[in-house]
């Protein structure tokens, strides 16, 4: 549905070169990068801009044509959206509905957003989360074959977590291809099983770890844990750091750094995450997502999104939320006994 090839624009001090990316139809793919990225990119992609290299097809079609020709396919929600302040919930998305000419009935989207207790308020008076599923709302009318999400998540509260997440499953489900952005590392492996990292270097798939292979795990002695004393170094400008991995709440590995979560405060260490992983599996930690390995006595609460998208809620200093793979969910249940 969407293909990238060999695309390099370059806007006052924002570069993006050597990005290639292929989405097919009913796909959804999520990509870390900063703000001004992020609007560029869209930008490209939608026809607003025109890169110097590179070509952007949507559909097999060039996409300015397929953009000025098909344009209700394309569905866009950005970070700061702009809605009708003075219209009502429903005034505004039943206005829409009128507008854009398709048969997806306004009532059973807002059913869908949640937003029938909402219906009668007006926009102005709406909160971040209400806001957002009124974007959301308003592109779904639409049926896109294309939906591009700018912050889906980003600062969401749980219950408009899992309304938005639910929605595009239903819509790649239908054949949407969607597209969504976010400065958020965690937020993109929410979003979507295919995770990518934009920067002025190009892009790149955000998992850099393997999964654990089924042959490996065979391999694993079946004996009983032994305690082991270890202590996980981090370095903090020319500082060493020895912290107990009692400590330690979660590790995330991303771009190639793996991160010690203490306490709410990040710490770079040295080691890799399968490096930390074989140090401290037998002191309770558990390879939760191909990034991430979590402190079992961290975890209050295993969150199921949507039947492809779980996460985990720490009862850490700052209440985390990180992704659990679909793979590992029988294997953590089996550990709990649940």
């Amino acid at each position: 549905m969407l293909e990238i090839k060999d695309l390099y624009k370059k806007q006052d001090y924002i570069l993006l070169k050597n990005v290639n990316l292929n989405v097919a139809k009913g796909e959804s793919v999520s990509i870390e990068c900063s703000d001004e990225i992020s609007k560029l990119l869209i930008n490209l992609i939608v026809g607003r801009e025109l890169p110097e290299r590179g070509q952007i097809n949507i559909d097999g079609k060039n996409n300015v044509d397929y953009a000025k020709k098909h344009f209700n396919n394309i569905g866009i929600v950005l970070k700061d959206d702009g809605l009708y302040e003075r219209l009502t919930v429903k005034q505004y998305l039943k206005s829409y509905s009128q507008i854009i000419m398709k048969n997806t009935n306004y009532l059973e989207v807002m059913m869908k957003m949640s937003l029938m207790d909402i219906g009668d308020v007006s926009i102005k008076k709406l909160n971040q989360y209400q806001r957002r599923r009124v974007s959301f709302a308003r592109e779904y009318l639409k049926q896109p074959k294309f939906l591009i999400l700018q912050e889906p998540i980003l600062n969401m509260d749980k219950e408009s977590i899992r309304i938005i997440l639910e929605n595009i499953q239903e819509l790649c489900d239908n054949g949407c291809t969607v597209l969504s952005t976010s400065i958020s590392f965690k937020d993109i492996m929410l979003l979507s099983k295919d995770c990518y990292i934009l920067d002025e270097y190009g892009i790149k798939k955000a998992q850099n770890e393997p999964d654990i292979l089924e042959e490996d795990a065979k391999n694993v002695e079946e004996e009983m844990p032994v305690y082991k004393i270890e202590k996980i170094p981090a370095k903090i400008d020319e500082r060493i750091l020895l912290f107990d991995p009692i400590e330690i709440d979660y590790v995330e590995s991303e771009q190639g750094v793996s991160n010690l979560s203490i306490r709410g405060e990040k710490f770079p260490c040295g080691l890799s995450l399968t490096e930390l992983e074989s140090r401290l599996i037998h002191l309770g930690f558990f390879r939760c997502h191909r990034s991430y390995l979590v402190n079992l006595q961290r975890i209050r609460e295993v969150v199921t999104w949507t039947r492809n998208s779980f996460s985990l809620s720490l009862n850490d200093k700052v209440n985390s939320s990180i992704p659990l793979s679909k793979s590992r969910v029988t294997e953590l249940k089996e550990i709990f006994k649940i």
